[in-house]
């Protein structure tokens, strides 16, 4: 992976084509299904619960079983609610009508909730098999990129990438697309890693964001609020800062050790290192592990 002299974004070189990349998804998590209530044990079915009370009542979805008590729990416990929120990808209620694009919509688990809330929701993938269990699950998404949207058919009041733009090869035609596929005052919602942040700095070549040959293109802060701009997007937030390093710190150290970043028997990073990373992360945005905006087209 090479560092852009101009903007300092990461990028792979070399790297599979798009005939081939096909290959390093054999195996990807988008193929795998979330278990159902049913097969969880107590502790997590109490959590299933609460986190969708909590998303009943925040975003409005319908998801059950619920409890009622998740909105006074999420508000005592604010890095859970926060990644709640970040899971709903930060999404306000819809307007009758409201469309939402997710691209790279895996196996839709995504799309499912945001239509429980009420949203018109479509999604695109490139991987056959994920594209096949959304399409089970009754949700109208469709095999390809971006590219199969036409925009003088089909427009949006919210597109969203989770974890998506570091994996095309042309991340700035992307961008691009979504600006045109975009209703007047509709917005992108986008996470990604961040090549500048304190984990790829302790960990480099182990840095868990890394994923090659998958990730193509790693962004820094600077460098994906750039392209939003030069695409167009007149108006650009960062989203509310959830505490992340633990768990990325703990799988960049199994794989400098050699074993499945899934893997969570290991020893783990240290406390200490992980609560100064944190504090930094919550100072610095710059520093943070992913990168979360949400960008609007005027």
């Amino acid at each position: 992976m090479h560092e852009c002299s101009n903007c300092g974004a990461g990028y792979l070189d070399p790297r599979p084509t798009p005939e081939t990349i096909g290959r390093a998804y054999a195996n990807y998590f988008t193929h795998e299904r979330s278990l159902d209530y049913a097969e969880l044990a107590q502790l997590a079915k109490l959590r299933r619960r609460l986190a969708n009370g909590y998303r009943n009542a925040r975003f409005g979805t319908t998801d059950t079983p619920s409890n009622s008590l998740g909105l006074a729990v999420a508000a005592l416990m604010p890095n859970v609610r926060a990644d709640i929120d970040a899971g709903m990808r930060h999404l306000p209620k819809p307007a009758p009508g409201d469309r939402l694009l997710d691209l790279g919509c895996g196996n839709g688990e995504f799309l499912g909730r945001a239509r429980s809330a009420g949203w018109e929701v479509v999604g695109v993938d490139f991987d056959e098999q994920a594209v096949s269990v959304a399409k089970s699950r009754g949700l109208d998404v469709r095999l390809g990129g971006v590219e199969v949207l036409d925009p003088t058919r089909e427009k949006f009041q919210v597109i969203t990438m989770s974890h998506v733009i570091e994996h095309v090869h042309d991340p700035r035609g992307v961008i691009g697309a979504c600006h045109a596929l975009l209703r007047a005052g509709g917005f992108v919602w986008i996470e990604t890693p961040n090549i500048a942040s304190r984990g790829h700095e302790m960990y480099r070549s182990s840095w868990r964001g890394l994923e090659a040959p998958r990730h193509l293109v790693i962004f820094n802060h600077g460098s994906l609020r750039q392209m939003l701009s030069n695409a167009g997007f007149v108006k650009i937030e960062d989203q509310p800062y959830r505490r992340l390093c633990r768990s990325l710190f703990d799988a960049s150290m199994a794989i400098e050790a050699g074993v499945d970043p899934n893997d969570s028997s290991g020893p783990g990073a240290p406390s200490k290192v992980v609560y100064e990373a944190e504090r930094l992360a919550a100072k610095q945005l710059d520093r943070r592990e992913l990168i979360t905006l949400k960008a609007w087209r005027d």
